[in-house]
């Protein structure tokens, strides 16, 4: 029986860098949902703040299943939901899991977390979401396309207030986030994205750790030139390290495979 025409072969890496003493990001590694969270640097609870949101994410998966598939499976009757739209349910639950952990403890109320996650459903669509500047990449044909948007203060003036370039970098504290979850009451928006599987595709998700360091032309070169996941993402993190390692560095490199037909 096949259960999907595609599947996900994923493999992670993360390190602490070379000047940070605490690692603040998390991921998720299920073979329905791919995520990477950056604990807000400086902040008391930053590792903390990002688990928490992991932690949603993983009920998440465990109890609904990104792609529709039940926990025997089989295909989970539900309401017409779309993949994207089970995401944003699932940042605002991981939202609402930040500010819960805050609560228990008076040096962890500013604590707050990027999050970008990645899920395959059984149509066939991989759906993509977004809060803060933590990012997705997607390697097609040896091109490399960032598919998500970075929530900072100087694309959001540009953006969202039709300021120029040089503008938006004047005001106060451009590349500050504009985007986190945790610290507000109300979830932050999320930004989603929806894209048909194709065999064959390459996407990375990343914590800044990684494109503070590398251009986006060096991580494609890797991404191009190790066929293996894990290796492509050990790589990653290592010439990340070499540059500098100036920050916590986590990696998720995933590959859309055709899954195998079983009788």
């Amino acid at each position: 029986m096949t259960i999907g025409e595609f599947t996900l072969s994923a493999k992670a890496c993360t390190h602490v860098g070379r000047i940070r003493e605490q690692n603040e990001d998390s991921f998720l590694v299920h073979e329905e949902l791919l995520a990477v969270a950056d604990g807000l640097g400086g902040h008391a609870g930053g590792d903390a703040a990002s688990e928490a949101a992991i932690e949603a994410l993983t009920d998440f998966a465990e109890s609904q299943g990104a792609g529709g598939r039940n926990r025997r499976g089989g295909t989970k009757k539900r309401k017409k939901v779309s993949t994207a739209e089970a995401l944003r349910q699932a940042f605002a639950a991981a939202h609402f899991a930040v500010l819960d952990r805050a609560a228990s403890d008076i040096k962890l109320s500013e604590m707050c977390t990027t999050l970008c996650a990645l899920a395959l459903d059984q149509e066939g669509v991989v759906a993509l979401a977004n809060v803060g500047d933590s990012r997705i990449y997607r390697l097609a044909d040896g091109d490399l396309e960032q598919l998500t948007w970075d929530h900072v203060n100087y694309n959001e003036l540009i953006r969202h207030y039709g300021c120029s370039p040089a503008e938006a970098m004047n005001s106060m504290s451009p590349m500050s986030l504009s985007r986190v979850l945790g610290v507000f009451p109300e979830p932050a928006e999320v930004d989603t994205w929806e894209h048909e599987a194709v065999e064959g595709h390459r996407y990375l998700l990343t914590s800044d750790g990684l494109t503070g360091e590398l251009t986006d032309e060096e991580i494609a070169e890797v991404l191009r030139s190790l066929d293996k996941p894990d290796e492509a993402a050990d790589e990653l993190v290592r010439q990340a390290n070499d540059r500098g390692g100036r920050d916590n560095i986590t990696v998720v490199v995933a590959d859309v495979m055709k899954t195998e037909k079983v009788s």
